[in-house]
């Protein structure tokens, strides 16, 4: 005869033999937790459409068996998640490069991801996807955690004042907001003018062309950042 059980557990054979695991089993609520509870108890499990049917005193075929121990592993899995403590996840590590017309930030690049190994992100370098400016910048640097700025001198204003790319001075604010103080590097072109609404960043100073002279400052910089991740 069957009797019906919770989370759809089913009992064949005499019902005399089953009242002890009957009664344990229903305190049980999880149902991968009564397979394996079955398990213990010798008894045999067969995974029908309504759910099992157990059976006391006989031996386990193979294939139930293997059954059996996917419904483990997947018991282990649980158990873990459910002790796991919650970890906030960290923020990626991909450096965003930001610059102006100059090609000094391609050393910069080749530097970062060639010698210290670390992925890097430029926004030309990504495909549109019909996407405005605005709106690319903020979901290609969602994937990034760090920002290396590179301002170079690349308009020229009043006739002789030089001045970096606007996106440039809006990117500075714009990460300054969104990875925090401490996650940029500002490598500064001597020589450019520096509005007033950012005069007092720190920055890494350079020369004309020579942006490699920031390479080992930089390299401090972007190691701590990822040792703190």
């Amino acid at each position: 005869m069957k009797i019906n059980l919770p989370m759809k557990v089913q009992f064949i054979g005499k019902v005399d033999k089953f009242d002890i695991i009957k009664d344990e089993l229903k305190l049980i609520q999880d149902p991968d937790e009564q397979i394996i509870y079955l398990i213990n108890k010798k008894v045999e499990c067969l995974q029908k459409k309504d759910g099992w049917e157990i059976e006391l005193g006989l031996s386990l075929p193979e294939k139930i068996q293997l059954e059996i121990d996917k419904r483990k592993e997947i018991m282990k899995i649980k158990k873990q998640i459910v002790n796991k403590p919650k970890i906030i996840k960290s923020l990626a590590k991909r450096i965003f490069i930001s610059h102006g017309r100059s090609h000094e930030w391609r050393k910069v690049q080749a530097y970062i991801e060639k010698t210290l190994e670390y992925e890097t992100l430029e926004l030309a370098q990504e495909p549109n996807l019909g996407r405005t400016v605005l709106q690319k910048l903020s979901e290609e640097s969602d994937k990034c955690g760090y920002a290396v700025i590179v301002m170079t001198g690349d308009d020229i204003v009043d006739g002789d004042l030089n001045r970096a790319r606007e996106n440039v001075i809006h990117e500075i604010g714009y990460f300054q907001g969104k990875f925090g103080l401490k996650n940029i590097c500002l490598l500064y072109e001597e020589g450019t003018n520096i509005p007033s609404n950012i005069k007092g960043l720190v920055y890494i100073p350079f020369a004309k062309d020579k942006v490699e002279n920031t390479f080992g400052d930089l390299t401090k910089e972007l190691n701590a950042f990822m040792k703190s991740k």
